[in-house]
């Protein structure tokens, strides 16, 4: 897509006359000047930080109907590719779980649907979201991690606006309704009805699988003058899955004669003020969030595993020039794993551990010329942590930033951080169900410390056709925690949060390239990383382990192109070396129970991965301000049966331990959307 600027300059000076002097006519002829306009979705705003247009969301594959905003920055460098049954987002070797991930501003926990195909974040409802890749002491967050943002929409629309997608799986839909000129209501509404269509399709190891969804968005817009802004914004959203064993291809839960299933669902309120003036602008935020999640098992044995977290937040923030200021208080409320077993006779209820915390956080940030072209930014946050138990922490959190820009040669950037983070999640994900849980810092848990190295240079190419991005980095981590054991430890043994989490240290190292096509009816990006995350831990002395999402190599690529006026094709490809797994070396079932013996520790690894999506729209109606069309999808188009983990498998009698892959090897999808 091109936009052409023309500038006609005609410059006439008319005949005069001064004696016998004349002055004759001079003419500047037309001058054009053609530029293609930048239509690329990803903007950098400096090396940490890249912006998504979610407009953009409309030429990509719809999985489901739908493009995940979350799946897509699993597609940046840097960022661990998703793979079926895992919707983490792991940055640049970090867990999930080390990173904020927010709606405007305010935590989400979990925040992903079933398989992470969708996520909290219907993309129609936002502006467009920032992916930082590491956190520092100016953002003012505690996370070891990265953070995700979804950007509210702070300008009021002129007239009513819609955008509804109806699709096989699910449904969405988004309303713009300004109330007069200076104050609208924005609301979104997505409801799931998988089984009607796809029941066939949703077996799990030859076992039906049962699942549905449903979220509403609701955000008001109130321009109080030209200077300030308020917002008031409130998600919630709900999960159910089922899972019943076959008769014929029996399992773990089959054995038990019982039927899994789980619930979950996040809820989040707050309410944002912005005052912008000359030099700066003043921040605050009050909020409420909250997440909780039940996985059970009825039948001849039943059990529950709930846990929950909510809290009540405040964050300001006030910038003037060159410095910025701002204080964050959290108060978390936990309930982590606590489980209850037995049968209809007896039941077996473990003592409830709740917490109550408080997090406190002051920071400052100050950036500035130290000579031509040469930049610097540096930060400290000072924290104050308890769980009015005794546990009391404290800690200060520098940042600082070296960096030289040139039009010619590019921007280039050395920085160093060091962050705390005071949650621990941790809980078993081998089903691809949301079962973790969150614990905060203790006296026998202690807060995560990461101390991060990074590099990044940028530079446009072919005058702004292109944008290259290269990235290296280091980070050593402590006081990292994971999941020991088997899922049905706490029907074997005497359940305690001490058993279930090891502890230990780690420290992740690797180097990203990235080429991204700013202009042109083909957008896109190709990047490449290169990354390795090392943890070691307690229990198995001084040798160094990879963590069990970590992949070596991985390439992935995102591309749409613009046909004509009309249609439009899109595409992601993703390869990546497989992800690391600890093997068994025995196992037995005696008495209905299943003993096991495992190897060394993620020792092996699952074979490389490897799919491509695709996707087209056509536009059936266009005009007058209102588009009409289809969206065609197809997931896996290569049909490879990638492997997602290893599990133990029963089959008349008969012990397996193979690997899993996705329900289905291909996936289409199709849906309608108008807009208006």
């Amino acid at each position: 897509m091109s936009l052409g600027i023309i500038l006609s300059v005609l410059f006439t000076m008319q005949t005069s006359s001064i004696g016998n002097d004349t002055i004759l006519p001079n003419y500047l002829e037309d001058i054009e000047i053609v530029a293609e306009k930048n239509i690329s979705p990803l903007k950098s705003v400096d090396a940490r930080t890249l912006k998504l247009n979610m407009e953009y969301m409309h030429y990509l594959p719809k999985i489901l109907g739908e493009a995940n905003p979350l799946h897509y920055t699993q597609m940046l460098p840097g960022i661990q590719t998703n793979s079926e049954y895992d919707a983490g987002v792991h940055i640049y070797g970090n867990e999930s779980s080390h990173n904020i991930i927010s709606l405007g501003g305010v935590p989400v926990y979990n925040p992903s649907h079933l398989l992470g195909f969708f996520s909290v974040f219907n993309s129609t409802h936002f502006n467009q979201m920032a992916i930082t890749k590491s956190a520092a002491a100016g953002d003012g967050y505690s996370c070891i991690g990265g953070i995700i943002d979804m950007e509210l929409k702070d300008d009021v629309p002129s007239k009513v606006k819609g955008d509804f997608t109806l699709g096989l799986m699910s449904s969405q839909g988004t309303l713009q309704i300004p109330i007069g000129k200076k104050a609208a209501i924005f609301t979104s509404l997505r409801l799931s009805y998988i089984n009607l269509i796809y029941g066939s399709l949703l077996k799990f190891e030859d076992s039906q699988l049962t699942y549905s969804f449903g979220d509403v968005n609701l955000t008001y817009l109130q321009k109080i003058n030209d200077n300030q802004t308020l917002h008031f914004n409130f998600y919630t959203g709900a999960d159910f899955a089922g899972y019943k064993s076959s008769d014929a291809d029996l399992d773990i839960f089959s054995n038990l004669e019982s039927d899994l299933g789980t619930e979950w669902g996040n809820m989040l309120a707050s309410v944002h003020w912005n005052y912008r003036y000359k030099y700066g602008n003043i921040k605050q935020t009050l909020y409420f969030s909250g997440y909780g999640n039940d996985l059970y098992l009825r039948g001849a044995y039943n059990f529950e595993l709930p846990s929950d977290i909510y809290d009540f937040g405040y964050r300001a923030e006030g910038s003037y020039k060159n410095l910025k200021c701002g204080i964050s208080l959290i108060n978390h409320n936990i309930t982590p794993q606590t489980p209850s077993y037995g049968n209809d006779d007896f039941i077996t209820k473990n003592k409830v551990y709740k917490q109550r915390l408080l997090e406190a956080s002051l920071y400052a940030r100050y950036s500035g010329t130290l000579f031509r072209n040469f930049k610097y930014d540096i930060a400290l946050k000072g924290d104050v942590y308890t769980d009015f138990n005794g546990y009391s922490y404290q800690a200060l959190n520098p940042y600082v930033k070296l960096g030289y820009e040139s039009a010619l040669f590019g921007d280039i950037e050395f920085s160093y951080s060091n962050q705390h983070q005071y949650l621990l999640n941790c809980g078993f994900t081998a089903l691809g169900l949301p079962v973790e849980f969150w614990i905060g810092a203790d006296g026998k848990h202690k807060p995560q410390i990461s101390h991060s190295f990074q590099m990044a240079y940028r530079r446009e190419l072919f005058n702004g056709k292109y944008d290259i991005t290269l990235e290296a980095y280091y980070k050593k981590l402590y006081n990292q925690v994971e999941y020991n054991g088997s899922p049905l430890d706490f029907l074997n043994k005497q359940y305690s949060l001490e058993n279930i989490m090891m502890c230990g240290d780690g420290y992740n190292y690797g180097v990203n390239v990235m080429i991204n096509k700013l202009t042109g009816k083909l957008t896109g990006w190709v990047a490449y990383s290169f990354g390795r995350a090392l943890r070691r831990f307690d229990i198995y002395g001084d040798k160094w382990f990879p963590s069990n999402y970590e992949r070596i190599h991985e390439v992935n690529v995102v591309a749409a192109y613009e046909i004509n006026d009309r249609f439009n094709v899109g595409g992601t490809f993703s390869y990546a070396t497989g992800t690391p797994f600890t093997s068994v070396k025995h196992f037995y079932l005696i008495n209905g129970n299943v003993l096991t013996e495992f190897g060394e520790h993620n020792a092996n690894r699952l074979k490389d991965y490897i799919r491509l999506d695709i996707s087209a729209n056509y536009d059936f109606v266009k005009k007058n301000g209102q588009t009409a069309g289809v969206n065609l999808s197809i997931y896996n188009v290569l049909c490879r049966q990638n492997e997602i983990y290893f599990g133990l498998k029963f089959k008349e009698n008969t012990f397996k331990f193979q690997g899993v892959t996705f329900v289905t090897s291909i996936l289409p999808s199709l849906s309608l959307y108008y807009k208006f």
